[in-house]
Formats: structure tokens, C-alpha cells, sequence
């Protein structure tokens, strides 16, 4: 098993593929539900108030969800998103998901942390080669070999 491992993990297109497809899969359920929460603001707000959460925090949710699940997508400021999408879930869990005598709630609070877990992966490995943050910083690097160098002779 470990030659498999050693074999995949030296194949910088292969890690790149896969951290895409992390990236994909940790950021739709947030587009998803973002998206759901635009369609549905008002049940939103109700459910929100019905657990002692301000209802206006709904348009808070929409764009964290929203913008932060873009950026995980596309890779741009992923280590940023990744940080606030784990803190986002662990807060929403929080609030909405400890009512563990009904069904279904220990899973959902417990794969919401997991879900965090994946995020403070995304943090400590990076977006990968294919993202837009990857893209950025070689044209940065491309920049950096154009720059006037100082002189020693002054004019």
C-alpha cells in the first residue's frame, strides 16, 4: 500500500486533481444551502428566531456561505475561506444542531465538526497547484524575475 501512496503522492497532477475535488466537494453544500437560503429567507429567519438567533443574521449566513464557498471552489484566499467556513461551522452547529434528543442531530453536529476538520486540512496543505491562488502566485514569481535590479552607478 505504501508504493500506491508514494506513487500518487509524487504525481503533482494527481494531488493537484485531488485537492481540487476536496475543494469542490467541502464548498458545495455551502453554494447549495446559501443558494437555498436566498430562495427561502423568510422559513429561514423563522427557524433562526426559533433558536434564539437574530433573523437578520440570515444575510450574514448567505454571504459567508456564498462568497466563502466560491473562494473554496475556485481556490482564491482558500486558506482564509477554509479558516472562516471551519469557524462557521462550529458556531452554526452550535446554535442550531445540540438538541441531541432528536433524530438526526448528534450526526448532523458531529458532521459539521468533521466537516471543520476538513477545512483546518485545507489550511495546513494549501489549494493546490490548481487554483486560483496557485495562478496568482506564479505570475507574481513571473513579475519577480522582470524587476529592475538596483544600480551601483548613479547618474
Amino acid at each position: 500500500m505504501d508504493k500506491f501512496f508514494k506513487a500518487v503522492l509524487n504525481n503533482d497532477a494527481l494531488v493537484a486533481g485531488g485537492l481540487l475535488v476536496a475543494r469542490l466537494l467541502l464548498a458545495v453544500p455551502f453554494l447549495t444551502f446559501g443558494v437555498s437560503k436566498v430562495l427561502h429567507t423568510p422559513q429561514i429567519q423563522q427557524y433562526m428566531l426559533a433558536h434564539h438567533v437574530a433573523p437578520s443574521l440570515v444575510y450574514l449566513t448567505i454571504a459567508v456561505q456564498i462568497g466563502f464557498g466560491a473562494c473554496m471552489a475556485i481556490g482564491y484566499q482558500t486558506r482564509f475561506a477554509a479558516m472562516m467556513l471551519a469557524g462557521f461551522c462550529m458556531i452554526a452547529t452550535s446554535l442550531f444542531h445540540t438538541d441531541f434528543s432528536l433524530p438526526g442531530e448528534l450526526a448532523q453536529f458531529t458532521k459539521d465538526f468533521a466537516i471543520a476538520g476538513g477545512f483546518l486540512f485545507v489550511i495546513a496543505q494549501g489549494p493546490g497547484w490548481l487554483s486560483v491562488d496557485a495562478y496568482l502566485e506564479r505570475i507574481r514569481q513571473r513579475l519577480r524575475a522582470f524587476q529592475p535590479q538596483p544600480s551601483h552607478y548613479r547618474v
